[in-house]
């Protein structure tokens, strides 16, 4: 008799495709998916013989006449087109060959050699020509292998070439990446044909940047007057003026602007000639309007004013006005316009500031506090204000008061008075303001005229808690009622009549001219564009606004505590506020046409208020 035996051998279990697609089978097994270097590298190896010695070929590309034998499955497995081709019906698929058109043999043989031996294949001779078949044959991970190349490569020579190159494909990667060398380099670049025939949106976008590399906004404005400017053959150029009077031979950027003077002054009159300037003069007013023009000097808004474009655009005319305007004025709010913004290239940077053992700086930009190693006081409790860009702080001690000066990294002091202290500091038009509610005066000086007198005034509020300078009066909020139901009289001076006025209309004697539901006592104020806010301790928010008379309008409560304010400040449509804040408590982070977005800068104790400033990058840490 014979027995026949079915002998089953098990072995390791074989994935099936579903589990292969299954997402817990794969993570399951995803420690054993990691590559190995050694066998990936032999893997590749072994497919680099078939390429070498033509086994098992089967499938055949023609390029340029030549016919080039190759395997299916590295194709497929590389290039999105080949895999879309072969799961097709198409002729090529049914034929097993394809006709390839605008890719040069040379370059098809050394992505091919590429894909079945890993080996190097990029230069900058080639790149263009590879990314360009690389894209038709999408082949991604070359494409990106093409742009790194690309982006590690980019230079004065080879910029142009890679934007235009970059626009035709949709590389984002590689425009942005070209765009960020032009930011970076702008100082050597502006005075090229790359930047002088860039179009108006990329233009628009470069001045618009605060990573702009510029030594100064005049750079950038006598920039774009070249532009503009660009194939008039009656205007020299500020680079011509400036190799002209020899300028470009031992002197650096901000020298030549100095140089462009003469650039800028009236031009002689020449007959009209068609040119690509007359095109681009429509564009003037947007592109002025898209740089810091806050941040011009006197002598380059002189310059531009007495150019011929300007004197044909009113509404060029009209932001060099403003900006001459904006470098007389106090600004007290020390609200800071985009115009006025200083770019990541400035020597200086937009900060808060507030002293407690040293003048502690939160950087606006890095979003962060900083340090200064300034000259130490010790045992004071200050009260900071700024005038034309400069710090002051009012210390009071042992019954003596005294105004203090930052000035070289270190404490001045510029005015000081016996047996008396102030409790009230604001700077306000071209003067320092200080109120006493002990005797009740009033003392004004001015810091930046050494041979002005000291002049004094009185008032008669004797619990006069916060003051701020607005339009052309100063504010005094005056607290009447303490607690949640806090109430506040606000007065108003209107000191070039040198009377006291109520905001309503002139007149020469004390006059309540509003009472608000907030506490005068530990508020603050900030200011937009279009108007100021006034902030009390329990998060009451009003604005203040003045057309016939000054009004305050509630806008709403921003939170429900009692917090101790220290100062706040609008930067880009954020609201920055610094105080002592309960923990876990709830705000109001956006508040329709006030700010997008709050910050709270949270203190355990402080010994000032905290007030934006505009400071040297070089007293930083």
């Amino acid at each position: 008799m014979m027995y026949i035996c079915r002998c089953i051998v098990k072995g390791p279990a074989t994935e099936t495709r579903s589990q292969r697609s299954n997402p817990a089978h794969v993570a399951r097994n995803s420690s054993e998916d990691v590559p190995d270097k050694n066998i990936s590298q032999g893997i590749l190896q072994s497919v680099g013989k078939f390429w070498k010695n033509h086994e098992h070929e089967d499938f055949q590309v023609n390029i340029e006449g030549e016919c080039i034998k190759c395997h299916s499955f590295i194709l497929a497995s590389c290039s999105e087109f080949f895999e879309s081709l072969f799961r097709s019906n198409m002729k090529e698929k049914l034929d097993m060959k394809v006709d390839l058109q605008n890719i040069p043999l040379n370059i098809f043989q050394l992505i091919l050699k590429t894909l079945y031996t890993g080996c190097k294949l990029l230069n900058v001779d080639n790149v263009l020509e590879v990314w360009s078949a690389a894209h038709q044959l999408q082949i991604h991970f070359l494409i990106k292998h093409c742009e790194d190349f690309i982006l590690e490569n980019i230079s004065q020579e080879t910029v142009e070439t890679y934007r235009k190159q970059a626009d035709f494909l949709q590389s984002k990667r590689v425009f942005l990446g070209t765009h960020k060398y032009i930011l970076e380099n702008f100082r050597t670049l502006r005075q090229t044909e790359l930047f002088l025939q860039l179009d108006v949106k990329e233009l628009c976008r470069l001045i618009e940047s605060d990573q702009l590399n510029a030594s100064s906004e005049d750079e950038v404005l006598y920039s774009i007057y070249d532009w503009v400017n660009y194939g008039d053959l009656t205007t020299q150029n500020v680079q011509e003026m400036v190799k002209a009077k020899g300028a470009g031979d031992n002197t650096d950027d901000n020298s030549s602007i100095n140089d462009m003077d003469g650039n800028y002054k009236e031009e002689k009159q020449a007959p009209a000639v068609p040119s690509q300037a007359n095109e681009r003069k429509k564009y003037l007013h947007q592109l002025v309007k898209a740089t810091r023009y806050f941040l011009l000097s006197e002598a380059c808004i002189n310059n531009l004013f007495c150019n011929k474009l300007t004197k044909n655009n009113t509404h060029v005319k009209n932001i060099l006005f403003e900006a001459s305007a904006f470098q007389n004025s106090n600004n007290p709010y020390r609200f800071w316009p985009t115009a006025a913004i200083h770019r990541d290239s400035s020597t200086s940077e937009q900060v808060g500031v507030m002293y407690n053992y040293g003048l502690d700086v939160f950087s606006l930009k890095r979003n962060g506090w900083l340090y200064n190693s300034g000259s130490y006081l010790a045992n004071v409790n200050l009260q900071l204000t700024t005038l034309k860009d400069q710090l002051y702080a009012l210390n009071n001690k042992n019954n003596k008061m005294e105004v203090l000066h930052f000035v070289n990294n270190s404490w001045v002091s510029v005015f000081h008075s016996d047996n008396e202290t102030m409790n009230l500091f604001l700077s306000h038009d071209k003067y320092i303001y200080m109120f006493s509610s002990d005797n009740l005066t009033i003392k004004r000086f001015q810091p930046h005229n050494p041979g002005a007198t000291t002049e004094q005034f009185h008032h008669s509020l004797k619990n006069a808690k916060y003051a701020m300078s607005f339009k052309r009066y100063i504010l005094v909020f005056e607290e009447v009622e303490n607690g949640q139901t806090a109430k506040a009289r606000v007065h108003g001076w209107e000191t070039g009549a040198y009377v006291w006025t109520p905001s309503v209309k002139l007149g020469n004697v004390w006059k309540l001219s509003v009472k608000l539901d907030l506490s005068a006592d530990n508020m603050t104020h900030f200011q937009d564009e279009k108007y100021v806010y006034i902030l009390d301790k329990f998060g009451h928010l009003y604005r203040v606004e003045h057309s016939e008379k000054i009004q305050f309008t509630f806008i709403v409560h921003i939170w429900d505590f009692e917090a101790e304010l220290k100062g706040a400040l609008l930067f880009k449509n954020k609201l920055y506020l610094c105080g002592v804040f309960p923990e876990n408590e709830k705000y109001y982070h956006e508040v329709k046409d006030v700010y997008s977005s709050l910050k709270v800068l949270r203190m355990f104790r402080t010994r000032s208020n905290f007030v934006p400033f505009v400071i040297a990058k070089t007293l930083l840490k």
